[in-house]
């Protein structure tokens, strides 16, 4: 049988009421007692009836997440920072990850909104593609925006400065020497598009001229970087060092490198953005812009508990912006002065 409020009110003396203020971290409960009831509370392994718990609060104590890619560990570990702050607070998450697949996410997103208290989303669509979240909030929707931003509308976001993310690889590039400077772009995301900019103004500043052959179309996963640069390969023409949109892209392009028989920081620099958590363990170290996905997660969980709390919002909480630095590792040396004929040597 599972164990009810009323067997823990039985075990500590006090009321059903009392236990289940206690359990809902009513602040008008003693610390003490509320302390008592919940040590009884683990120890009998209680399991609160969400159904029960929703029809008595009007709230589900459920918050949906919508991320691109749980196969890419960057996510992973801002879910994982999300679930840290949400937990303790008393409520649960449902995760949905759209694949990177704009034609999806609505669909995800709708179906988390109607049971959920609230969302925090890492959008796919393009930052203008605002209409159905517009609607959404109007309608009473609590979402927060993490990683990705989205333009004219109003709600709380958390993401990098990727603008600077694109500024500080490029220039990383420059400040080892290498003046022919490629680029892996992404897909019609926010993420992708500051990124390219934040490229393109590096260049600029440093009196490179900007060459619309050097950028390649892409996308954000590893199959998406191998593809674009096995392409790029045989069709010939890749320049000395490329920064690649993100870290999974830039995993598989660097195993393209390697089927090639080329090596990323010998015969072509590569740089990513995100540090992943294996990045530091592949065989060639990947360099790569880092931030961190802990604050991202953690103050994105706080900001919709806020929401959903109706809590009043400072106005400088509702646009986080976290700074990013680049790690340096071996996938961006400088390159040796060997000569090779990259399209033959894909064909090997």
């Amino acid at each position: 049988m599972p164990v009810t409020l009323a067997d823990i009110a039985r075990e500590t003396g006090v009321s059903k009421m009392t236990v289940s203020r206690a359990i809902n971290n009513d602040p008008l409960i003693n610390p003490r007692t509320r302390e008592r009831i919940l040590k009884v509370a683990r120890r009998l392994n209680y399991k609160p009836n969400q159904h029960a718990r929703a029809l008595a609060t009007n709230r589900s104590h459920l918050i949906g997440v919508v991320v691109p890619d749980l196969m890419n560990l960057y996510f992973a570990e801002v879910t994982r920072a999300v679930e840290s702050v949400t937990r303790p607070a008393g409520f649960q998450i449902l995760i949905c990850s759209t694949d990177e697949d704009p034609s999806r996410e609505i669909g995800e997103v709708e179906a988390l909104y109607h049971r959920t208290d609230g969302l925090i989303i890492s959008s796919v669509l393009a930052p203008t593609e605002t209409r159905a979240y517009n609607k959404m909030i109007k309608a009473g929707a609590k979402i927060v925006l993490v990683d990705r931003t989205m333009k004219n509308l109003n709600c709380p976001s958390i993401a990098t400065d990727n603008v600077e993310v694109g500024r500080l690889a490029t220039e990383h590039l420059i400040a080892l020497g290498f003046r022919s400077i490629g680029h892996l772009r992404g897909d019609a995301s926010s993420v992708s598009e500051e990124r390219f900019e934040g490229y393109k103004q590096s260049l600029s500043k440093h009196k490179i001229k900007y060459d619309p052959s050097l950028v390649r179309s892409c996308g954000l996963l590893e199959s998406d970087g191998y593809r674009a640069m096995q392409e790029w390969l045989t069709k010939g023409s890749v320049p000395e060092a490329v920064f690649v949109v993100n870290d999974p892209a830039a995993v598989g392009a660097m195993q393209a490198l390697e089927d090639a028989g080329l090596r990323a920081g010998r015969e072509i620099a590569l740089i990513g953005a995100g540090n992943i958590h294996y990045g530091d363990m592949l065989r060639v170290p990947l360099t790569t812009v880092s931030w961190s996905r802990t604050d991202m997660g953690q103050q994105a969980a706080r900001l919709l508990i806020q929401l959903i709390e109706e809590e009043p919002l400072p106005e400088e909480t509702k646009k986080i912006v976290l700074a990013p630095e680049v790690v340096a590792r071996e996938s961006a040396l400088r390159t040796t002065t060997t000569t090779f004929n990259r399209a033959s040597s894909f064909s090997r």
